[in-house]
C-alpha cells in the first residue's frame, strides 16, 4: 500500500435543486485533516495544448477545514438478520441451503453464521480455504471445526447441511452434488461425530454469505449462488437430509422452521423475507445479484418473473459494492443563485486532491429552452474502470495516455468496486452499477473517457448558453417527459450509451411534441438498463450474451424491475432509427478528421456550415481530431430515415479501429462476401414530423475539440450554428 496522502469521499445523490442540500462522506488517508471548497466544473485539466483549467470558485459557508478520518471499506454482498432469542440459542438444528461456490482462491467463504464476533458461541456452515465445508461451533474455548475432505465443486450445484441433535450430542455434516441441467454431478459426502459438545449461545445476529470476524465486522464472504437457506428446529437424521436435497427448493417441509429465507420474493426490495413466519426477515447489503437460475433451472423461459420456482438463487462477491457505508463529514444546502451546472465538492490536504461532482438543476422560477442532459448512467457503469487499462493499453492509446495517483488507488483499495466492464474476482459479469461511491475516474483531469469529455461540452455550453439546465439520466428517468418541460433544444453527453425505458418514451415524446435533439457524441442509445425504483446511482444491466466476464444462462431480465435486458437493437430500437446514426466500431489511438460532403450543401442543412468555407472539419484537439474513440454510422437498414442528410463523414482512420461487418444480414452473409463497411463517423441531420429535428455527430470525441482555441474552431462553430438554428421556434420542414 502506497505511504502518499490521499483522500475518497463521495455525496449521496448526484443530482439536486436550489436550496435543496447534498450530503457528503469522506475517508482521509494519512490525513488529520482537509480543506473544502465547491467549484463549477467549466472544462477539464487536460495539460499544456489545451485552456488551462480554471474551476470556478463559488462562495459557501459550507466551504472550510474539517477533520479528517479514515473510514473502513466495507464491500462484499451479504443479508443481515437481525438478533432474536430464537437464533440465539440453537440446540437441536439443521441449518441447510443449495449453494454453488464459485471462487475459493485459498479463503475461507461463509455460508451462514451465528457465530459471535469472538467465536464463543453460535455455530455457521462455512466452506474452508480449500473449498471442503466445515461446520464451526462456538464455545467459550472459541470455534470448534469439523471440516468434511474433499472441496465442492467450482459452478456446480451442491446441497449443503449441518445438523446438531442437542440431545444425544449428535453431528452431521453432509454435502450431496444436485443434478442441475446437463450437470449431473450427485457427489456425496458425510462427517458423523458423537460426544460432540454444543455450541454455546450467541447474540442470535445471523449474517447469511458472511460471517463476523473479532471486531464484528463481516469477513469470509462468500463468492457463488445461495439458495433456499434454512434453519429447522429439529435434527435430520441422514435419510431425511437426502430426501431434502432431492426435492425442488419451492417444496413444502415436513419440519418445524426457524426461518426460511426466500431469495427471489421482490428482488429489487432490500428485504429478504422470512417465510417460516418466525420473523426472521433479512436485509441486503451491497447488492448481492438476483433473481438468477437456481438449481432446478431448466431454460423454459429466460423471464423469471414467468417461472419463479426456478430463479431462486442469489449470487453474491466479496467485492460487490453498492455503497461503503461511510458516515456523512459535511452537507451542502445549495444556494438559490447557483446556476444550473455541473460542481463538485473539491477537497484538498497535503499533496491529495479529491473532486465530488454534482449536478445542480434549474431553479423553480428559472427560464432556460437547453438543457444538457447528463449521462450518470453511463458514469455509473464505467465507474472505477481498470480491466481495460490493465489489459488493453495499446488500444487506449490517447485515451489513457497518463495516469494519476487516483487511477491507481483503484488497484490500492479495490474494495472501491469496479466498472461494469470489469468482471467480478470469479469470473461472473457484473450487473450492478452504483455511483454512490467513490469514483476515481469522475474527475476533471486524468484519462480522457465520458465525464471528461462531457466537462468540454459544458464548458461550451456556458458560453453558448449560459442559461442552459442540467440534468441527469436519472431525473429523466425518474420523472419522464415532466423533466423537460420548458426544453426546446436537448444535448446529449459525449457517450450516452446506457438507457432505460422510461428514458426513451420521455425521448420520444418530447421529438413528438417537435423538440430538437443535438447528439454531440456516439455509441449512445445502446444499451437497455433499469434504474433501482428507490435508490439512487444504482443501475442494473445483464447483457444476455457473454462480454465482461462469465454470464449465467437464463438471466436475462433486470432484477430491479423485470424487463428485458441486452441492447435496444437486440430489443427491436436500433439507435439508427432515434438519431439517425448508430454504432459501428472504436479504436483508442489517433483520432481523424471530418470532410463535408455534397449533402451540406442543401438548403435544408445550410445553416450547419454557416460562415464556414473549408471541408475539412476537426483536424485538431486533445486526441487529434474530431473523429474517433468510437464513433456511428447512418444506416437505412438500420432505421436511419430516408430523408435524413448525411453532411460530413470522416476518414483516414487508422488501422487499429476494428473492422466490422454491417448491416441486417451479418449472420447469412458468408465472410467473404460480405462488403466491410468504410471507417467512418457519419454527421447527420433531419427533420421530425412535429417541427423538431435532430443532429448527430456520430463520434465520441467531437467534444474534446471544443475547447481548442477558447471555442474559436469550426466544430465549436458547427455546435453554435445547430444550436442558434433550434433555439429558433420556427418550424422545422420535413421534405
Amino acid at each position: 500500500m502506497s505511504d502518499r496522502a490521499a483522500i475518497l469521499a463521495y455525496a449521496d445523490r448526484d443530482s439536486v435543486k436550489p436550496g435543496e442540500s447534498i450530503a457528503f462522506a469522506v475517508s482521509c488517508l494519512k490525513l488529520d485533516s482537509f480543506e473544502c471548497d465547491f467549484v463549477r466544473l467549466l472544462g477539464g485539466d487536460f495539460g499544456p495544448e489545451m485552456p488551462p483549467f480554471r474551476p470556478l470558485v463559488m462562495t459557501s459557508p459550507e466551504a472550510r477545514r474539517y477533520p479528517g478520518r479514515e473510514q473502513p471499506i466495507r464491500a462484499g454482498s451479504r443479508i443481515e438478520v437481525k438478533g432474536s432469542q430464537h437464533l440465539a440459542d440453537l440446540r437441536s438444528v439443521t441449518i441447510c441451503a443449495n449453494v454453488m461456490p464459485t471462487l475459493i482462491a485459498g479463503q475461507p467463504h461463509c455460508l451462514l453464521s451465528t457465530l459471535t464476533a469472538g467465536g464463543d458461541g453460535g455455530m455457521a456452515l462455512r466452506l474452508e480455504g480449500d473449498g471442503c465445508l466445515a461446520a464451526i461451533l462456538g464455545g467459550p474455548g472459541g470455534p470448534r471445526t469439523y471440516r468434511l475432505d474433499g472441496p465442492l465443486p467450482l459452478w456446480l450445484w451442491s446441497f449443503v447441511a449441518l445438523s446438531y441433535d442437542a440431545e444425544r450430542h449428535h453431528l452431521l455434516v453432509v454435502t450431496r452434488g444436485i443434478k442441475s441441467g446437463t450437470h449431473d454431478y450427485m457427489g456425496v459426502s458425510r462427517l458423523t461425530l458423537d460426544n460432540v459438545e454444543p455450541p454455546a449461545p450467541s447474540d442470535g445476529r445471523l449474517l447469511i454469505a458472511a460471517e463476523r470476524d473479532h471486531s464484528g465486522i463481516p469477513h469470509h464472504h462468500f463468492n457463488g449462488k445461495i439458495e433456499r437457506p434454512r434453519i429447522l428446529a429439529a435434527a435430520l437424521s441422514v435419510e431425511q437430509l437426502n430426501d431434502l436435497a432431492l426435492r425442488k427448493p419451492t417444496e413444502p417441509l415436513s419440519w418445524p422452521c426457524l426461518a426460511d429465507w426466500d431469495l427471489l420474493s421482490d428482488p429489487a426490495s432490500e428485504i429478504v423475507p422470512d417465510q417460516s413466519g418466525c420473523g426472521h426477515d433479512g436485509v441486503c447489503i451491497n447488492q448481492p445479484t438476483r433473481a438468477v437460475q437456481g438449481s432446478n433451472w431448466e431454460s423454459p423461459t429466460m423471464d423469471w418473473r414467468s417461472a419463479p420456482e426456478q430463479y431462486g438463487a442469489a449470487h453474491f462477491h466479496h467485492d460487490d459494492i453498492e455503497n461503503p457505508g461511510w458516515q456523512e463529514d459535511l452537507r451542502l444546502t445549495v444556494p438559490t443563485d447557483w446556476p444550473s451546472g455541473c460542481y463538485a465538492a473539491r477537497l484538498r490536504g497535503a499533496d491529495a486532491e479529491f473532486f465530488v461532482p454534482f449536478f445542480v438543476r434549474k431553479a423553480a422560477d428559472a427560464i432556460g429552452d437547453v438543457a444538457f442532459l447528463v449521462p450518470t448512467a453511463t458514469y455509473a457503469a464505467y465507474t472505477n474502470l481498470t480491466m481495460q487499462r490493465q489489459t488493453n493499453e495499446y488500444n487506449l492509446g490517447c485515451v489513457a495516455s497518463s495516469y494519476t495517483p487516483l487511477d491507481l488507488l483503484a488497484f490500492e483499495h479495490p474494495g472501491l468496486g469496479k466498472s461494469l466492464y470489469d468482471p467480478h474476482d470469479d469470473g461472473s459479469e457484473r450487473c450492478i452499477g452504483s455511483l454512490r461511491r467513490p469514483a476515481l475516474n469522475l474527475q476533471p483531469g486524468g484519462w480522457l473517457w465520458n465525464f471528461q469529455i462531457d466537462l468540454c461540452l459544458l464548458g461550451w455550453l456556458a458560453h453558448a448558453a449560459p442559461d442552459h439546465q442540467t440534468l441527469t439520466d436519472e431525473d429523466l428517468d425518474r420523472e419522464g417527459l415532466a423533466a423537460l418541460d420548458g426544453c426546446q433544444v436537448l444535448v446529449t453527453g459525449s457517450h450516452p450509451e446506457y438507457w432505460s425505458l422510461p428514458m426513451l418514451q420521455a425521448l420520444d415524446g418530447f421529438l413528438a411534441r417537435g423538440g430538437r435533439l443535438m447528439y454531440l457524441g456516439a455509441n449512445g442509445f445502446y444499451w437497455a438498463i433499469d434504474f433501482h425504483p428507490a435508490r439512487n446511482g444504482l443501475i442494473e444491466i445483464r447483457r444476455r450474451r457473454p462480454g465482461n466476464g462469465r454470464f449465467g444462462a437464463g438471466e436475462a431480465y433486470s432484477s430491479f424491475v423485470g424487463r428485458p435486458c441486452g441492447t435496444w437493437s437486440d430489443l427491436g430500437r436500433p439507435e439508427q432509427s432515434l438519431v439517425g446514426v448508430g454504432y459501428l466500431t472504436e479504436a483508442f489511438d489517433r483520432s481523424s478528421y471530418y470532410r463535408r460532403l455534397e449533402a451540406g450543401e442543401d438548403p435544408r442543412a445550410r445553416f450547419i456550415f454557416d460562415g464556414i468555407a473549408e471541408d475539412i472539419i476537426g483536424d485538431f484537439g486533445i486526441t487529434g481530431g474530431a473523429a474517433g474513440l468510437e464513433i456511428d454510422v447512418a444506416d437505412v437498414e438500420l432505421g436511419t430515415p430516408r430523408h435524413a442528410l448525411v453532411v460530413a463523414s470522416s476518414e483516414e482512420h487508422g488501422s487499429s479501429f476494428i473492422r466490422t461487418l454491417g448491416g441486417l444480414n451479418y449472420f447469412t452473409r458468408l465472410w467473404n462476401d460480405a462488403p466491410r463497411e468504410p471507417i467512418r463517423a457519419d454527421m447527420t441531420f433531419f427533420e421530425t414530423p412535429a417541427g423538431g429535428a435532430v443532429f448527430s455527430v456520430g463520434s465520441i470525441a467531437w467534444g474534446s475539440c471544443l475547447p481548442h482555441a477558447e471555442n474559436n474552431n469550426h466544430v465549436a462553430h458547427i455546435s453554435a450554428n445547430v444550436l442558434r438554428r433550434f433555439r429558433d421556434p420556427t418550424p422545422f420542414r420535413m421534405p
